[in-house]
Formats: structure tokens, sequence, C-alpha cells
């Protein structure tokens, strides 16, 4: 398992709120609990909110809410896990005044969290030293120049951290972390409470995100959609210009603009990710599902599966079942 969590007992979580945090990413963090002890019929999550001085703290929509001292002893040494939730402006937040009461609760073992920016926190801390974790995808490129790790998972929940990079990506991250503590079943059962249609893994990334068909001219939809029905056998950039009419340079130029990386990446995520699907949803060889992505050389398929998903095919399947398993 990949937190210290004990499965006979309630679990408490604090979610320490940053000046301009997030509202959305809070409601995410504590409304899956809510709905996860309704089902059960009986409080197996309890949550309270925190910040630096206590009192009421302001979302960056302006909401307010009320919040505990970050100073109170007691009260966070009956927390299993402390959870930060930030607002966008990483670099110009007080970081000297949380760092003492983060490495305390690290030494008592408590699970830490941080949604979006909030892992910077964890960073500057030194509590993600030995794990992998995300941060809002605004500053991976910069705290890598620093020398730190963050990935380009959607979320990361290992030794007794859980990091993600924002947004509904903080559903993702509770739903896992729901699961590893009382099963799948309660996870999938919240997910339909919540109307959310797939329990993804810390393996997804954030380009299947990016990717989206809202707000594209028909045009770009048309060749999208030619694309996502010929997985199996791929069509060449001049075949796609043919079929849709359009000129090989202006589909290009669609790409660029509206979703920021080429036809052929486009064309290959969409073809792994169907691979991906076909590994975890069915039991399809390798080679089968290989074909039926439309890569004519098995070594090619495992050295591009590997380079998005991070392990060759067979081994990620393997590791999938055993975490659905537990």
């Amino acid at each position: 398992m990949s937190l210290n969590i004990d499965t006979n007992k309630s679990w408490e979580l604090g979610v320490l709120l940053i000046p301009g945090y997030n509202l959305a990413e809070m409601s995410h963090i504590i409304e899956p609990l809510k709905v996860a002890n309704h089902s059960l019929g009986h409080a197996l999550y309890e949550w309270k909110l925190f910040s630096l001085e206590g009192g009421p703290l302001v979302s960056s929509c302006g909401i307010q809410v009320h919040t505990l001292p970050l100073t109170s002893g007691p009260i966070l040494e009956q927390l299993d896990a402390l959870v930060i939730c930030a607002s966008h402006e990483v670099y110009q937040l007080p970081l000297k005044s949380f760092i003492k009461p983060l490495k305390q609760l690290g030494d008592n073992n408590t699970m830490l969290g941080g949604v979006g920016t909030g892992a910077y926190y964890l960073y500057r801390a030194g509590l993600l030293d030995d794990c992998r974790w995300t941060i809002d995808h605004r500053h991976l490129g910069d705290l890598r120049h620093q020398g730190a790790t963050p990935n380009r998972a959607i979320f990361n929940v290992n030794n007794n951290r859980f990091t993600c990079q924002g947004g509904s990506t903080s559903l993702d991250m509770m739903l896992h972390i729901i699961h590893l503590h009382h099963g799948k079943s309660l996870a999938i059962t919240v997910a339909e409470e919540m109307n959310c249609g797939v329990l993804r893994t810390p393996k997804e990334h954030r380009l299947d995100n990016k990717i989206s068909p809202y707000g594209w001219p028909n045009s770009l939809q048309q060749v999208a959609s030619l694309m996502e029905n010929n997985i199996d056998e791929p069509l060449s950039l001049s075949e796609i210009s043919g079929y849709a009419g359009l000129g090989k340079r202006q589909i290009q130029r669609l790409f660029k603009v509206y979703i920021g990386i080429s036809p052929s990446i486009y064309y290959l995520e969409k073809r792994l990710n169907h691979a991906h699907k076909l590994l975890f949803e069915s039991e399809l060889t390798v080679e089968k599902i290989a074909i039926l992505s439309g890569f004519s050389s098995l070594p090619s398929f495992y050295k591009c599966y590997k380079k998005r998903f991070g392990l060759p095919p067979l081994k990620a399947r393997h590791q999938k079942a055993l975490m659905w398993s537990a």
C-alpha cells in the first residue's frame, strides 16, 4: 500500500488553506469524503480547516471560510493526514512560517499532501525527497531548473505523501485514496455519485486534459474524428488531408494553435491511450493490443508505451492488477 492507513478506524484530515486558495480544489478534497460517509452510513472520514493564523480566510473567488490556527498542537496531533491547498502565486507566499509545523507532522508520521502549488511547501520543507510527486503544471519547468524532481502525472500517492496538479485532479487523487483506504467498491460508489465517469490512475498525464474539442473549429474536429476512427490502421497526414479537404500545412497550423502539439504526436497519444485502455479492460495479448492500436512492430509499441506511461505494457498490467486487488 502506498499510504500508511489504518483501515479499522476513522480517518481525520486537516486541510491547510493558503490565502487565495482555490475553493473548487478544496471542495474536491472534502466532498468525496462526505459522499463516502453518506454511502457507508457512518462517519468514516472527518475533516478540519486550518490556516497559519486561524480565523476567516478568503478564497481566490472571494468566499470566506473559518479556519483553525496551524499552531493548534493537540488538534494537529490527532490528524491522520494534512493536505495543503494554495494559490497560484507560489513564490509570493510566506514559506518559513509553515516549515516547522509541517516538519513536526512529518516526524509524527502524519500523511502529507499538496494540491496544485500546495506541494511547494512540502518540497521546501524537505518532505518530498523520497517520493514521486507533482505540482501545478505551470511550475514544473521552473522547479526542475532548481533541481527539484516533480513529474507530469496528474497525481502521485506514495511513501505517505499525496500530491496532484490541482483542478479536477484533486478529485481523482481523493478517489484513489478512498480506494486504498476502504476498497475499490466504495471509490466507485463515490465516483458515480459525483458523476465522475473514470477512476484515473497516477500514471495518467496532463496531456489527456489538454486535448479537448471544446472551442475547436469544425475542420479540426473533423481531423480528430478521422484519427479517432482509424486507430488500428493509422492514416498518413496526406490521407487525412485528402479526406478532410484541408492542406497538410493547414492541419499542422490548426494543431499548433488549438492544441499546442503536432498532428503526429496527437495521433500517437490517441493510439497509446487506446492501447492503455485495452491493456487494463480486456484480456487480449500485448501483441494483439499492439496491432489494434496501429503498431506493426512490437518493439516500437513497447518503446512508445514505456515512454508514455513509464512502464512496459506487461509490467503495467501486472502492477495495475496488484493495485486493484489490494
